[in-house]
């Protein structure tokens, strides 16, 4: 995967590439649609949310030309009174499943975390998304509730918390993709 990219978006290019990353969402939800969005609109609209939420935090794999996948992450994400980094979406393109580009582009979304300062790493799975579930407890996450069709799962990490993070307040609520 010598020609593997990974990037933030500026702006103009999110609004360039928008139409190749709405499909590469619909594809991957094709084998589970009781856990994404349907309409065109409303995945633009998810993703310019995840965009909004962390421009920092939303990654993009290219492989070459090619989208290969992409994760949007906050590191600012307050669930009750405690500061989490959430990974909030995270997509492959079936085409490129089983090669490693998402191993890499979690890694990579989970550096940018514990580089926030994050000690807690949390994210919502579908429960039927078995796939999903067995490679998040790979990488240490557990499995910490559920509610409804979603799972919710959680890392500690042992990165400290800056200093600055005591001073912070809540500003957001927990999301369940």
């Amino acid at each position: 995967m010598s020609d593997l990219r990974i990037t933030n978006l500026t702006e103009e290019e999110l609004h360039r590439f928008m139409p190749d990353l709405v499909r590469l969402y619909e594809r991957a939800y094709a084998h589970l649609p009781e856990y994404g969005y349907h309409l065109p609109q409303r995945i633009e609209g998810y993703i310019r949310w995840l965009f909004r939420g962390d421009p920092k935090g939303f990654f993009v794999a290219f492989l070459g030309e090619r989208i290969a996948g992409f994760i949007g992450v906050h590191a600012q994400w307050w669930e009750g009174r405690e500061l989490f980094g959430e990974v909030h979406e995270f997509v492959v393109d079936p085409d490129f499943q089983g090669k490693g580009i998402g191993s890499t582009l979690f890694n990579h979304a989970l550096a940018y975390l514990e580089k926030a300062g994050r000690t807690k790493i949390g994210l919502w799975v579908g429960e039927k998304n078995e796939h999903a579930i067995a490679f998040y407890l790979r990488r240490g996450f557990q499995k910490a509730s559920q509610y409804g069709k979603w799972v919710r799962m959680i890392k500690e990490v042992s990165t400290p918390v800056s200093p600055r993070d005591s001073r912070e307040t809540p500003s957001s609520s927990g999301s369940k993709r």
